[in-house]
This record gives structure tokens, sequence and C-alpha cells, in this order.
């Protein structure tokens, strides 16, 4: 008993207890994980976390001697390499994640100890050879790094931005050759920008959805950048709003502003660009307001994305975004960074469409006289905003100062609330039995305005009603694949403002 206990390897007890310690380790984090949603904002800290765990088990692999063991070695470094994916995930509908669950600094971070685990493994296994490994590694590192320079070095030195490269010409994208970037806090395309261009319906890069539609454009704008057909120095209505307004997707000749001057002895004018929101268009009205002096202000509000997303004032959101208006960076230039964010968005658009039918059919509807179809249904890519009672006072703070600046401008203010489809359509369409558009709420958000706005003296209009009045009788006023107005759409929302304005005789 005695001569057993004295042959007893310790080495081998402490190896064990390390690797049990580390699991141990490995359990309490992912517990960590999980109590928190996910939520862990340091991703310094999720890699201490799984450093902690590496430097256990590295340390028990030694007191075991795994070099005899290969197989259990391999098992080890996979787990962990296993473990450093599943830990830094981070599920988000963005295209700027890989696969919608990884950023791309943590992509690359977690590819890196990927890489560097397999390495691990090789020198540790491979003893012969580690000389040739690390030579090669080595060498490898190095052609990558020259290669890299010659390829950032127009970057670099500003003679190349390779947005324009990566990022096509289009409306609702970036760069500088789609966006140029004001200090006051908005942005519009280069002057008299000139494009066509020809894409699918946003539930198709949202959803998966399979419709097989294009929808092609021209766009011209004007010498401030904004999409009108020709200036006019002092018109009688000036529309200030979103991607609904500038008209995506749309031909130059149907949208509301041109809508407006067809149907009537009134012009108008558009100030008006995708993402825009409330803050943008302030923002635009506060530099261009003085430059039209026009009778009525057409502010449009679109309930899905215009509401105030920050919990801030005009003025501390104008300060957050002047470095926009700055001169690019090199990591906006960059080579690799802009590859990386195609890499991503490429992902996140094949596995979307990977998923099919089915995350598609779940956001979709369709008319009772036909069976759902991909190419009949209509679909629904974006629910009603969250948060939105907390969202109000900031909300009603931006609309009490775009009037105030209209009214210093001697001209008038009108409040144009546009709704989001499924509030349009929620009562024309039956709807799959796994689809969950149907148990989305509607906001009490135009109640809330139109209550607000008889209390405060301002005039609100809910496009709301015009826009089921035409869809009830069989007109279109939505795209099926696309959150935005077809250009039937537009003729309505020109002519309820046409209809509201004459009622308040404010066009006289």
């Amino acid at each position: 008993m005695t001569l057993a206990l004295s042959k007893f390897d310790y080495r081998k007890l402490l190896g064990v207890f390390l690797m049990v310690a580390s699991l141990a380790f490995n359990k309490w984090s992912v517990q960590a994980l999980v109590t928190s949603d996910g939520q862990i904002e340091s991703d310094l800290f999720t890699y201490a976390i799984i450093g902690i765990q590496l430097l256990f088990a590295f340390l028990g692999l030694v007191f075991l001697k795994p070099q005899q063991n290969r197989f259990w070695l391999g098992l080890v470094l996979l787990g962990f390499v296993l473990f450093v994916w599943a830990a830094t995930r981070q599920p988000a509908e963005h295209f700027e994640n890989f696969f919608f669950v990884y950023p791309q600094v943590r992509f690359y971070t977690n590819l890196l100890l990927s890489v560097a685990a397999l390495l691990g493994y090789m020198l540790a296994t491979l003893v012969d050879r580690r000389r040739d490994i690390a030579q090669n590694v080595a060498l490898s590192v190095a052609t990558f790094g020259f290669v890299a320079l010659l390829i950032e070095l127009p970057a670099l030195t500003g003679l190349i931005d390779y947005r324009q490269v990566f990022i096509p010409k289009g409306i609702s994208l970036l760069g500088p050759h789609n966006r140029v970037y004001e200090p006051g806090g908005f942005f519009h395309h280069p002057e008299n920008d000139q494009y066509s261009e020809m894409r699918p319906g946003d539930s198709v890069l949202a959803l998966g959805a399979r419709t097989g539609r294009l929808y092609e454009a021209d766009y011209t704008y004007d010498h401030n950048g904004f999409r009108n057909s020709a200036p006019i120095a002092e018109p009688d209505l000036l529309l200030v709003g979103d991607s609904f307004i500038e008209g995506y997707k749309v031909s130059q000749d149907v949208t509301v502003a041109e809508q407006i001057k067809q149907g009537s002895e009134y012009t108008a004018i558009g100030i008006a660009q995708s993402d825009f929101s409330l803050y943008h268009g302030l923002s635009a009205m506060l530099h261009h307001l003085a430059d039209f002096s026009p009778k009525v202000l057409v502010w449009f509000l679109f309930e899905g994305n215009d509401l105030p997303y920050f919990p801030i004032s005009h003025e501390e959101f104008v300060i957050s975004k002047a470095h926009l208006a700055e001169p690019a960076r090199f990591s906006q230039r960059s080579f690799f960074n802009n590859l990386s964010s195609s890499l991503a968005s490429w992902s996140s658009l094949a596995r979307r469409i990977l998923q099919g039918e089915n995350c598609a059919r779940t956001q979709s509807g369709h008319f009772p006289d036909a069976a759902w179809s991909e190419e009949t249904a209509m679909y629904f890519a974006y629910p009603p905003p969250d948060k939105v009672e907390a969202r109000l006072p900031y909300l009603k703070e931006l609309l009490l100062q775009g009037d105030a600046l209209v009214r210093g401008n001697g001209g008038k203010l009108l409040i144009a609330h546009i709704p989001i489809k499924i509030d349009v359509y929620r009562d024309l369409l039956a709807f799959p039995d796994d689809s969950v558009v149907q148990d989305w709420v509607s906001l009490e958000l135009a109640a809330d305005l139109k209550t607000w706005a008889d209390e405060s003296g301002k005039d609100y209009m809910y496009l709301t009603p015009a826009l089921q009045e035409a869809a009830a009788d069989g007109t279109l006023v939505y795209f099926l694949d696309d959150a935005h107005w077809t250009p039937e759409g537009h003729q309505v929302a020109a002519q309820a403002d046409l209809d509201h304005l004459t009622t308040k005789g404010w066009l006289d």
C-alpha cells in the first residue's frame, strides 16, 4: 500500500483539477451570458473569460502531457473554439453583422483565435516540424502585410475612397458619391446628381422573400442635392420627409411633390432623403427654409422609423453628428474595412435566402380572393416601433421647434402622419396560421398626436383614412414586397394634402 502511494503521479491529479476548474469556469461564464441575455457590452470582458478558461486548460494539459495523446488535446482545443463562437454571439437584424450574429470585430477576433488554436495544436503535436511551421507562418504574415500595404496605400494617401468601389450608386446608400454631410446635422445627394437604379423590394433582402420583382427608376437631384426635377424659387409648398417623399423605387414624375404640381395650380418642392429622421428634417429646415419661404411647409412623419431614436435634444443630435461632415478618415476609406462590410452583408443576405419561404411567410398576408403564394403575398418587413411612449416627448419637442421656425419665416406648418403598411391593410388581408403580423398591435400614436395638436394649436393630418379608403377600393397603395408607396400611393397622399390645405384655405 505504501509503495503504491509513493508512485502516484500528483502532476496528473493537478492536471485533472485544472481541467475541471476550466470546465466549471466555462459553465459559470455561460450562465452569466444567459443571465445577461447576451448583452455583455464589453468585448474585453467576454474575451477575458475565454482567456481564463484557456489558461486553466493549458496548464491542465501541460501536467497531463498532451503530446502523449493528440486526441484529447484536439478535443479540448475544439471545445474551446466552439465556446468562443458560442459565447460571442450577438444576434441582431443588421446586415453589418456576419450572418446576422457576429459584429465584424468579434467575427475576426474569433477567426484569429480559431487559427491560433489550430497552430497551437500543430506546434504541440508536430514537434519535429515546429521550425518549418513557424517559418511558414512568419512568411505568410509578412507577405499578407506587404500586399495589404500596397492595396491600402492609395487610401492612406487619400487618392482613393474604396467606398466608391464597394458601394454602388443608389438611393439610401452610403459613401461620398451618395451622401454629402453638412455640419448642421443633415445630408443630401451630390448637387445635380443623376442615376438610374434597379433593385428588389425590401422584403427580398430583409425577409428572403422570392417575388421575382425589380423596381427601376431614374433619379434627378437639384443644386441642393434633393430630388426635384427643376428649381423653384418660392414654392407654395415645401415638403420635408424621408424616403416616402424622396420617392423610393418610383419614377421622378410620380412623387408627391410632382403629383401636387400636376394635379393643381400650386408649386411644390421636396427636401427629403431616405433615412431622414425628424432630427435630420429639422436640420434641413434650419438650413434651407429661408431660401424658399413657402406658404406651407408639410412635415411628413413616418411612424415606422422617423421617431426620435435618441433621448436627446436636436442641439445634442447636431453635435453628435458633426464629425460626419469632416473629411473621411482612413478607416472609412480603407479597402479591407469596406471589403469586410461587403462580406458581412453578403453573408447575412445568404443566410436570409437559405432560410427560404418560412421566414418570409411568417411576416406576410394575402388577399382573401387568392391563395397565398410568394408572388401574390403582401410582406411586412418592419414591425411597429417600440418604446413609443418614452420617445413621444422628444417627438413633440421637435415638432414645436419646427412650427416655431416655420411661423417665424411667415409660413404655416402641417404635420402629415404616414402609417406603417400593416395599419392600412390589416382588415383587408388573410394571414397564414404561423404569421406573426396579425399579432402586431397598432400604435396609439395618431390619437396622442391629434390630442396634442388640438391642445397646442398645431395642424395635424393622419394619412391612414385616405390610404385605407383607396386600398379598400382595390388600389394598391403600398408595394406588395416593400414598405413604401406605389405611384398610386403617392397620388393618394398628394390629393389628401391638397384637400386638407384647400379646406383650411392656406393656399389662397
